[in-house]
């Protein structure tokens, strides 16, 4: 293996396999050689059981998405080639166990005859090392690491680092298999142009969901309460892990109506709040985003995406929520929807909806999807430190005591819509809030000229916010034949797919902020467009709908995907390819 080559290795099994550990395993792995890293995982939404599978995708180049093919297939059952046919090829590699799994490994090999299939005793050596079934993950991994030439003394450290918090008896179990598994494929099975040297390199292997928590804690969030639910339940965990390292409250709640009072409660009282949930759950969570409207409570609120309707697939992915999240909430409800595709945005679009919320006073959500927040990426190390100004408070900060003949005003006219902020307890601070139309005051007032004046002023803050979101960013060269159009989570793929395709031949927009959307700035770059496609995993077209609405474009080509699957590039690349060449027809 040299610093230029790609590689795609897969682990299939059932839940209760350690599928999961051993994928992220084997992404540290390649990451401390100096690889960049993508994983993809699959599950069913079950406790135990079911067919799950972890994807590494690892270069010295730049990577961003999965790859259909794979280059190693770690099977531990028949389900791990059988449902893996059409990603096996002549040169992938295949380790399973035919004969302790009891399935004719020979109907395989007639099906893919140039494949390399080896029958390998995972689960006996694992029995013979460590008295469990269980290390068979590790014996896996130990073969792999011979195959692909990589460090047994970095395989040694990634192992250890798992389990020493379990116990020293479970690292050193580990230990012995994996070296049992190393010996086995020195011995047995070939070696794939093996990696000559480590190259060093300062990356931190994190989800999509673990980015939204760093991004989070570097922002100063205070308290966060959430109830469990897939995509966005692993937020909750990080945050929870690392609550006593900061000034940080995290609540399990028992809902997610009691999540988001919760957070309009904590954020009235001044900390900076954060809640999260699937779609969903933040479905559950609507009547009390237009009470944080009315209240003027500043909020970041992460949904996560996954199809629907109802419970529909709960461990898939999509993006078919969009117009709900711009749109949630009764009356008109000033928010901004920020769209991050890379985990990198994750991290930065989560930290900057603190700052957006806090100084606009609303709702501020970051909006993506089970493939973007539950994917492990290598992304660059944060800053260990960040300075974070509190904004918008009467008093400025930290608080003071406002006038003493009492002529504060929580709900002040303002120009930019945005009103002087006080706390409960703050010297003649005292105001009204609740769920009523109000007065400056906060009085409740049913008057046309205060309601329409009120309304104004909120609505102003979308104006004030547009200027300070993030804009449109085109991607790949400015002059291509094909310039695709992206939100989210379809940015990794669409960034794989222009590496894949001959230089010239795509680029992409990238849509950071849904809403309010960027018209102008979208114009401009796409009159540029010598062909305008939009690609987008839900059946509507949820973005194409908001850029008509906004800007009058109506695309003459889409490519929609939305059988709960994250797009591929081999096959996207193959869809954008065919649109340059025929002129147009939707895919």
């Amino acid at each position: 293996m040299t610093p230029t080559q790609r590689l795609s290795w897969k682990v299939a099994g059932m839940a209760g396999e350690g599928i999961d550990v051993t994928g992220v395993m084997m992404a540290k792995i390649c990451m401390r050689h100096g690889m960049n890293v993508f994983t993809y995982r699959e599950y069913p939404s079950l406790i135990r059981g079911g067919h799950n599978t972890h994807q590494v995708h690892a270069s010295f180049e730049p990577v961003s998405c999965q790859e259909k093919h794979v280059d190693v297939l770690i099977a531990f059952n028949e389900e791990g080639i059988s449902l893996h046919l059409d990603e096996i090829t002549d040169n992938t590699i295949v380790l399973c166990e035919a004969t302790q799994d009891n399935f004719d490994l020979k109907k395989y090999q007639k099906l893919k005859p140039l494949t390399k299939f080896f029958d390998v005793p995972m689960t006996i050596m694992s029995r013979e090392e460590t008295g469990h079934f269980l290390s068979q993950n590790i014996i896996a991994l130990g073969c792999s690491v011979w195959m692909l030439g990589l460090s047994l003394d970095v395989l040694h450290e990634v192992i250890s680092s798992q389990f020493k918090k379990k116990s020293e008896e479970m690292v050193a179990k580990n230990i012995k298999a994996l070296e049992r598994g190393y010996a086995y494929g020195k011995e047995h099975l070939p070696q794939i142009k093996p990696l000559a040297e480590i190259f060093p390199r300062e990356q931190l292997l994190v989800t999509g969901n673990q980015a939204v928590a760093l991004g989070a804690l570097s922002a100063g969030v205070q308290y966060f309460a959430a109830y469990p639910m897939t995509p966005t339940s692993d937020i909750l965990h990080t945050l929870a892990a690392h609550q006593a390292d900061y000034h940080l409250v995290v609540k399990h709640v028992e809902d997610e109506i009691a999540a988001m009072n919760h957070v309009i409660g904590a954020s009235y009282a001044g900390v900076r709040a954060m809640t999260a949930s699937a779609t969903g759950g933040y479905a559950l969570m609507v009547e009390a985003t237009s009470l944080a409207a009315m209240a003027e409570t500043p909020l970041v609120v992460c949904v996560g995406q996954r199809p629907g309707p109802a419970t529909g697939l709960p461990t898939w992915t999509c993006q078919s929520d969009l117009q709900f999240i711009i749109h949630a909430g009764h009356g008109e409800v000033p928010k901004v929807v920020l769209t991050p595709g890379t985990l990198q945005e994750h991290f930065e679009l989560t930290r900057l909806a603190f700052a957006l919320a806090e100084k606009h006073q609303m709702v501020v959500f970051v909006l993506s999807d089970k493939f973007a927040l539950e994917s492990y990426a290598s992304i660059p190390r944060p800053a260990v430190a960040y300075e974070n100004p509190r904004i918008g408070f009467a008093g400025n900060f930290p608080l003071g005591a406002l006038p003493a003949d009492n002529s504060y005003r929580r709900f002040e006219n303002t120009t930019t819509g945005a009103s002087p902020r006080s706390i409960p307890g703050q010297p003649h601070g005292l105001s009204i809030t609740n769920s009523y139309e109000h007065d400056e005051f906060g009085y409740a007032t049913e008057s046309a000229e205060l309601t329409n004046t009120m309304n104004s002023r909120r609505a102003q803050k979308l104006v004030e916010v547009a200027a300070e979101v993030p804009q449109p960013q085109l991607i790949g060269p400015a002059d291509a034949q094909v310039t695709a159009v992206s939100w989210g989570s379809t940015r990794l793929v669409l960034e794989e797919v222009m590496r894949q395709l001959p230089a010239g031949a795509l680029n992409s927009i990238h849509i950071p902020c849904a809403w309010p959307f960027p018209a102008a700035a979208f114009s401009q770059l796409s009159q540029t467009a010598k062909k305008l496609v939009i690609v987008e995993e839900n059946v509507t077209g949820q973005l194409e709908q908001v850029i008509r609405q906004e800007t009058g474009i109506v695309f003459a080509d889409h490519i929609r995907r939305f059988d709960g699957r994250p797009f591929y590039p081999d096959e996207l690349a193959t869809q954008l390819a065919q649109l340059a060449g025929q002129g147009g027809a939707n895919a």
